[in-house]
Formats: structure tokens, sequence, C-alpha cells
């Protein structure tokens, strides 16, 4: 049986959306626009021999100073539960986003900077998915008709030594992404590429994996609270391993490789400063036997919901 005991990778969809937001509401009233949201998640694995469920919990801070300045810090704890009376394992994941917002002449949009930092622990006896510390800096073009996005994102993640003699492990991630308005943008259109270079096969089954990840948004203007503000579905193709999801601020810090998935989510405003985010999503994994050196697939259903609070 595979006895890698690191936590699975999940969705957590459109919690960029919801969570890390960014763009400021009343600034011209206060200066200063803060978001709380709590978050819940829950996975379900099908087909692991090993994996029963996980279920994640955390809260996300977001302070923004008219439309220029961002700061966001976090954190998201997680226990993966195990079959066959394997212990289960306890992860923290403490986050801190910068960005800052320039509107330079030269350029027709807003040019955005930003840099991401993950820390990670856990109880893993392998120490193969424990002590992972995350730089994450991307650089974003939006148009000043918000019709065209442009980014280029940078990740190093860095894992700590293998109690399994496997070593120590780098990896590195590119994702350029492009994003485009329709329909007086009421329809979003992202794609973005993951080229991920893994330092040490003898911890990745890969060394190199490339990934393209599609979302596609509509925008409403619902005349009741219980219509959505907007409805989002989106997918991967491709294979991806030790990813870093700026989006979504998750790092996949199990060295299983995803083969693909999606998910279909929702946000409500039920209030002006109260939002909703209900999102479900379902996900495949191919993993090694590290007593056999064989390969197998399982798979995750999971669904996530979050609640923003804004003064």
């Amino acid at each position: 049986m595979n006895k890698r005991h690191g936590l699975n990778p999940y969705w957590l969809a459109c919690l960029a959306m919801l969570s890390i937001d960014t763009c400021a509401a009343d600034a011209a009233a206060d200066p200063w626009v803060l978001k709380l949201t709590p978050l819940f998640s829950y996975v379900g694995y099908g087909g692991s021999p090993l994996r029963s469920d996980m279920v994640s919990t955390g809260a996300y801070l977001a302070a923004d100073y008219r439309d220029r300045l961002s700061l966001v810090g976090g954190a998201t704890y997680t226990r993966l539960n195990y079959k066959a009376g394997i212990a289960a394992i306890n992860q923290a994941d403490e986050y801190l986003s910068a960005r800052l917002h320039l509107n330079p002449d030269v350029l027709p949009g807003r040019l955005s900077l930003r840099l991401d930092g993950h820390q990670i622990n856990n109880n893993d006896s392998t120490n193969e998915s424990n002590d992972v510390q995350v730089v994450a800096p991307q650089v974003s073009f939006l148009s000043h008709a918000q019709s065209l996005y442009l980014d280029l994102g940078y990740a190093a993640s860095f894992y700590g030594k293998s109690n399994s003699g496997n070593g120590p492990l780098t990896v590195q991630q590119w994702t350029p992404t492009l994003g485009l308005g329709f329909h007086e943008n009421a329809d979003w259109l992202q794609l973005r590429l993951y080229d991920v270079s893994a330092s040490n096969t003898a911890r990745a089954m890969r060394g190199h994996t490339d990934a393209v990840e599609i979302k596609l948004t509509h925008y409403f203007a619902p005349q009741a609270v219980w219509l959505p503000r907007w409805v989002s579905a989106g997918g991967l193709a491709g294979n991806r391993m030790y990813a870093v999801d700026g989006d979504t601020a998750v790092v996949y810090n199990l060295a299983d490789e995803q083969k693909g998935g999606g998910f279909v989510a929702a946000q409500w405003q039920p209030a002006e400063r109260y939002k909703a985010t209900l999102s479900t999503g379902y996900d495949v994994y191919q993993t090694r036997d590290t007593g056999t050196g064989n390969r197998y697939t399982y798979s995750g259903a999971n669904v996530y919901l979050g609640l923003t609070a804004q003064w």
C-alpha cells in the first residue's frame, strides 16, 4: 500500500473571487475596505485503498486601500482521514499576500504587482509533504475596459528533507494567463497554463508536468436575493503536480498527479455587505504505491462553502 502520508490536493473553486477579491467598494466614502471570509470544505475519496475523506476550515481577512493596495492574510486547517487504521494527518497552511495596483500613463490599463507566501506544516511521518515554504510573485495587466487580462506568475516551493531517504525537493512553476471579457463583460473566459518542474524524481512521479485550466464565468443582475450574482464552471486538462493555485490560495503539496477535473460554483449576495459562495467539483488523481512501484487512480468529490462580511 502507498504509505505516502501527505494531504491530497482539492478544489476550493472561486475562493479568490470571494475571499481575496481586490475590488474596493465605496472607496470614496472610506479609504479602507475590510473583508472577512470563514470557509469550509469537504472531500470524499473514491477508489483509494488508503484515503477516506478530508475536512478543511479556515478564514481569510483582506484589507483594500482605495483599489491601490491590498493585503490578505489567513489560515486553513485540514484533517485527512485514512483507512486501514492509519492515523489522520493534521495540517496548517498560513498565507500572506500583498498586491500593489498602478496606472502608468504608458499603458491602456492597470498594472498590478503581487507577492504571495505560504508556510505549511503537518504531522506527516515521512516529512515529504511537511515544512513547505512557497514564494509566488506575479505581474498582471487589466485593460481600462476590463475586457482583457494578462498575467505571468512564478512560484518556488521548497519542501523539507524526506525522512524516507528521498532527499530534498524544490519545485518551480510558471503560470501565464489570458482572460477575455464578452457581451459587455457579462461573460468572462480565463485560460491558464501550469508549467511545473520538480527537482527530485524520487519524490515526484514526473520531473515536469503541463496542464491548462479553463474557467468561464457569467455575471447576472439579479432582481431577487435567491438569484446568484455569478455562475462559474471550469476544468483542468493535462497533468499537474505540486501546483500552486494563486486564485484559490491552495498549494498541492502531495506527490499525486492530478489528471483532470472540473467544478461548478455560484455566488449570492443576500445583503449589501454579505456574500456567500457555494461550489462543487470532481477530480481524478494518480499516485504511486511506494511498496510495489505500481500506480493507481482514484477520485475526489468536493463541496465548498464560503461566507464574506465586508465593512
